[in-house]
Order: C-alpha cells, then sequence, then structure tokens
C-alpha cells in the first residue's frame, strides 16, 4: 500500500448533461484530499513525499489570504503532525478578514499565520525559514501554488490518468479547459499532451495575470520540467493557449455571468463551482465555444477545486438575485 496515497487513484471524467451543442466533460479534480481537494492537493501529494523522505519537519509556504494552496498545505501538514507556518499577503487597507472560507480552515487546522506586505514577502520568508532553523527545526518551504518542477509533474501525471479515462470512455477531446494560476497545472497538461502525441487544444483561462505573461510564466514552467527531467519536447511559446479575457477588472473581481455561470452548473448538475477560479474558467469555457461558433466538439473541463471560495462570497449572490435567476 502506498503510504503517501493522499488522493484519490483516479478522479472521476465524465459527460455534463446540461451542454448540448458541444459534448462538455468535466474531471472532478475538485474530489481529491484532503479538506476538500483541488489541483493543489495533486501537487502537494509529490512535495509531502519528498519532505518525508528528506526528514523535513516543519513546512512553510505564502499565499493571499484565502489561498486554497495554503488550505492544502495545512491540511497535509496537519495530517502527517508536523507544524505549518504560512505568509499570507496582507489585505488592503479597506479590505475586511472574515472568520470563513479557506481564512477559517487555516485555524481549524492549526496552521500558524504571519502576515508580510507584498513587497517585502521574499525578505519574510528569508526570516522565517531562519528563525526556524534557529529553532532546531528542518524546515520546508514551498513555494506559492505548488509552483515548480514538483507542481508541473503533478500535472503530467494527471494528463496520464486522463489518457487511461480516455480509452476506457473510446472518447478524444478537441479541447481541454482550465483555470490557470500559478501556471503548472496547464504546464503539466501540456507536457503529459505532447509525450502521449495527442493534439486537443489546452486552453488556461487566466484569473489573474495578462496574457503575454501568463504565456512566458507557462513557458518557462514547461522548460524547467523538461531540463529536471532530462525530457527533450520541442514547444513553442506562441503554441500556449492563456486567454485573459475572462478576468474582469482583476483577480478576484466577480461579474453576474460568473455568478449565473456558478448557480446554472449547481442547479443542472450538482456540481460547486467557485467564482475566483472555476466558475471564471468555466463561463470563459462556454463563451468560447460559442464565440467560435463550435458545435459537436469534445472538451474537458478540468474542475480545479476551490470550493470554500464560495462560502467567501455568498452575499454576492444574495446582492444579485435578480442577475443569477
Amino acid at each position: 500500500m502506498d503510504k503517501y496515497r493522499n488522493i484519490f487513484k483516479n478522479t472521476p471524467l465524465y459527460r455534463l448533461k446540461s451542454f448540448n451543442e458541444n459534448n462538455i466533460y468535466i474531471k472532478r479534480d475538485d474530489m481529491t484530499d484532503p479538506v476538500c481537494g483541488g489541483n493543489k492537493a495533486r501537487k502537494l501529494k509529490y512535495f509531502i513525499e519528498e519532505i518525508l523522505n528528506k526528514g523535513y519537519n516543519h513546512i512553510v509556504t505564502y499565499g493571499s489570504k484565502e489561498s486554497n494552496h495554503c488550505r492544502i498545505t495545512a491540511a497535509f501538514a496537519s495530517k502527517y503532525n508536523m507544524p505549518c507556518t504560512l505568509i499570507l499577503a496582507e489585505p488592503e487597507a479597506n479590505e475586511e478578514i472574515t472568520y470563513n472560507g479557506n481564512y477559517f480552515l487555516y485555524d481549524l487546522l492549526d496552521a500558524k499565520i504571519i502576515w508580510s506586505k507584498v513587497e517585502k514577502v521574499s525578505d519574510k520568508i528569508d526570516e522565517t525559514m531562519e528563525s526556524l532553523r534557529m529553532e532546531g527545526y528542518k524546515p520546508y518551504f514551498i513555494q506559492g501554488g505548488g509552483h515548480g518542477p514538483i507542481g508541473t509533474h503533478a500535472y503530467v501525471k494527471a494528463y496520464q490518468e486522463i489518457e487511461f479515462q480516455k480509452k476506457k470512455l473510446n472518447i478524444d477531446f478537441d479541447y481541454i479547459f482550465l483555470a490557470s494560476g500559478t501556471g503548472t497545472t496547464q504546464a503539466g497538461l501540456i507536457i503529459g499532451k505532447e509525450l502521449y502525441k495527442n493534439h486537443e487544444n489546452i486552453i488556461g483561462i487566466s484569473v489573474a495575470r495578462k496574457e503575454e505573461r501568463g504565456r512566458k510564466v507557462i513557458y518557462e514552467s514547461i522548460y524547467e520540467y523538461l531540463d529536471t527531467e532530462n525530457i527533450s519536447l520541442d514547444i513553442k511559446e506562441e503554441s500556449i493557449d492563456f486567454i485573459d479575457n475572462y478576468i474582469g477588472k482583476g483577480y478576484g473581481d466577480i461579474y453576474h455571468e460568473v455568478l449565473k455561470t456558478i448557480k446554472k452548473v449547481a442547479k443542472s448538475e450538482g456540481i460547486l463551482l467557485d467564482p475566483i477560479y472555476t466558475g471564471k474558467a468555466f463561463y470563459g469555457m462556454l463563451n468560447y465555444l460559442e464565440n467560435k461558433n463550435l458545435k459537436g466538439k469534445n472538451a474537458l473541463f478540468i474542475h480545479t477545486g476551490g470550493l470554500p471560495l464560495i462560502f467567501n462570497y455568498t452575499y454576492k449572490f444574495k446582492d444579485n438575485k435578480q442577475i443569477v435567476r
């Protein structure tokens, strides 16, 4: 038995019944463990293997005040009875911190929180790591979002899982859509596609970065991984599909089309999306297919998790009852 088995061997992949102009399938990576799961759980599985195998005994990471990555990091640390320190970006002066969603879960899991101004994060990480070493710990730092070759590897392996499920369903996909943030999830899927010599268009719907910057970061993640693993592939930066049309006013902007999409998917499929990542990406996918006048295509949506975030923004749905009917 795999002593590090922290997620399902395969997360479900099946067709949704409510979207008939194209055949929309969903990969339920929100159904991983622990604590509401998501794509960060896939990544953390590999980080925790390294942490335990090399004798580290305190996990440090960085994220926003409502980071899915920080939630999963705290959950894995708790699962293995290991202390965890979260370095969180200080909220804006007029931004209220509410005791719910991921922020509540940090506390529930006994993670220590250190606040930092964004421009001081690098220094705060160095200070924290040095302080922990002075206390006698052997700390391990995980980049925000599980960025780096280990995070990319998780989604190279996830693509292998998708390939197995495609064969089982006797289907090929024309498109794979996902919410794309730090870039390693999309990078891993692109590498997986190239290793299998497949032809899906893997389209990242940006939740924050502008197209040029986002594409560059994904490209860098791809080649950092290829160099680490000594794999030879020829992937052009311009071939990376990273779309910034659905960010709205910026990261965290929740607009009415996203709210409507979340309600539609919840009512018709019994699946919850969140308004920061997956709701925005699912709306982006539907809008992309409509604008391109695509019909009869097989599209896969990667549900990357983020469930607790919907509970941070219940007031948005209440305040927009007319919009989301």
